[in-house]
């Protein structure tokens, strides 16, 4: 990631992306589309970090994650959506998930985050560091009660631990 990265803000209330390009414009190249259409043909491996709607009426935000993965994109995804997140998150391919209404701080402090990690991460941090929010994200939502008696949380839980575990045997190793 350049020192100054680019983020492409996707989102098709056209306010919202505007809002949200200003917010993050002041620090970051930043490129704006629309609709999911756009935002596809607007990919390039210049691009850094996507903050991602989820739900557009042209191509779903999931639809465009989805391609922006098999293209081979290796970018930073953040949900930015009114859709409230169900264990359908642990699949998706996403670093974090913010649901609105979003403040400034939560989003510049997010990709501030993300900006970060890809300075000092490796691949094993990173999937850490996304299992650990879509974690967060449905705790957030649900009681620990609720979310243990899913199939989908306890796997979260247990690749979380297995990660950890890996990440300090590295460690140990050094």
């Amino acid at each position: 990631m350049s020192a100054q990265p680019t983020i492409l803000v996707v989102d098709d209330e056209r306010e919202l992306a505007d809002l949200y390009a200003m917010w993050v414009g002041e620090d970051y190249e930043v490129v704006t589309a629309y609709d999911g259409s756009t935002a596809l043909e607007q990919m390039s491996d210049a691009i850094d970090i996507v903050l991602l709607d989820r739900h557009m009426p042209d191509i779903t935000g999931d639809r465009v994650l989805e391609e922006i993965r098999a293209t081979g994109y290796d970018c930073w995804v953040l949900m930015v959506t009114a859709v409230d997140p169900g264990l359908d998150i642990v699949e998706l391919d996403i670093d974090d998930y913010l649901t609105k209404p979003v403040t400034r701080t939560q989003l510049t402090r997010i990709v501030e985050n993300l900006r970060v990690q890809a300075r000092y991460g490796d691949d094993d941090r990173r999937e850490l560091e996304s299992i650990s929010n879509k974690m967060e994200t449905l705790e957030d939502e649900a009681s620990i009660e609720e979310l243990t008696d899913t199939e989908a949380y306890r796997q979260l839980e247990s690749d979380l631990k297995e990660m950890s575990d890996s990440l300090v045997e590295g460690l140990d190793e050094e």
